[in-house]
């Protein structure tokens, strides 16, 4: 299954860690209106807006060719024992209104649950047709070792961690390792919070202009250029028309190079 590099982020669409109905309506459009320019990969979890994030994304995929879309969504740490995982995707799924999730992950890994219990219920849920791909999010590499070695015949597809410019931990272990595994990298805060935006980056608004781009632009598209997949949050029309801009160019290796070596 092909994991498009490019998505969008639905924090705050419904609620963060509680339930708000005050722009239902107009995230509704916005994810829509994101599916009609192209993009093809959303990103929920259960715990966004305690499931309302998944119930409007679910209104906005309604009437939609199902397998144009790549929907990620994620099990909370507290729901992972075997029988909680198969309850929270089943809720996630009559949330969602589809017979399947094309990606389920691990949220945060809980050292209080047996991580072999955990993973036994997520190849259940393959097993069921439930989902097609599993994962993991914010997993070490011991801890991806041994999610790996608990499961018998699938494999772990992603594991979606933190990674931008500013925030670069990950490249010492987890995504060499991911890349030696065949395992995805999913960026989520790929602006780093918009901490990346403030315009006082001199080698940023440099690329910015020889590009002929903008400065997140520049910043996603260096991500996707590691072969990861960025996330970035859908906020309004405009975000998304500057974010899918971000497709379809490369920065130049010596440009790669002078991010890698930059400090943020």
């Amino acid at each position: 299954m092909h994991l498009p590099l490019l998505g969008m982020g639905t924090w705050g669409m419904g609620g963060k860690y509680e339930r708000d109905e005050n722009n239902v309506t107009e995230s509704i459009e916005l994810l829509s209106y994101g599916f009609d320019m192209g993009f093809r990969l959303v990103d929920v979890a259960e715990i966004y807006g305690e499931g309302l994030t998944e119930t409007i994304l679910g209104k906005a995929m309604k009437g939609r060719k199902r397998e144009d879309i790549f929907v990620i969504s994620k099990v909370w740490k507290e729901h992972l024992r075997y029988d909680e995982v198969l309850r929270a995707a089943e809720g996630s799924l009559k949330r969602l209104n589809t017979p399947y999730i094309d990606l389920y992950l691990v949220h945060w890994p809980n050292p209080e649950i047996p991580l072999k219990e955990t993973m036994s219920a997520m190849e259940t849920l393959i097993e069921k047709g439930f989902v097609k791909e599993i994962g993991v999010s914010n997993f070490t590499v011991p801890l991806m070792e041994e999610a790996s070695s608990y499961l018998s015949h699938a494999k772990l597809f992603a594991n979606e961690i933190e990674y931008n410019l500013a925030v670069r931990d990950a490249e010492r272990e987890v995504i060499l390792f991911c890349k030696k595994q065949g395992i995805n990298v999913i960026a989520y805060r790929p602006l780093a919070k918009g901490s990346l935006l403030s315009g006082q980056n001199a080698i940023l608004q440099s690329l910015s202009s020889k590009y002929k781009k903008t400065p997140a632009q520049v910043a996603l598209n260096w991500i996707i250029g590691k072969g990861a997949s960025a996330i970035p949050k859908a906020g309004s029309r405009e975000h998304l028309k500057e974010n899918i801009g971000v497709l379809g160019w490369h920065l130049s290796t010596e440009d790669v190079s002078l991010l890698d070596a930059s400090r943020f």
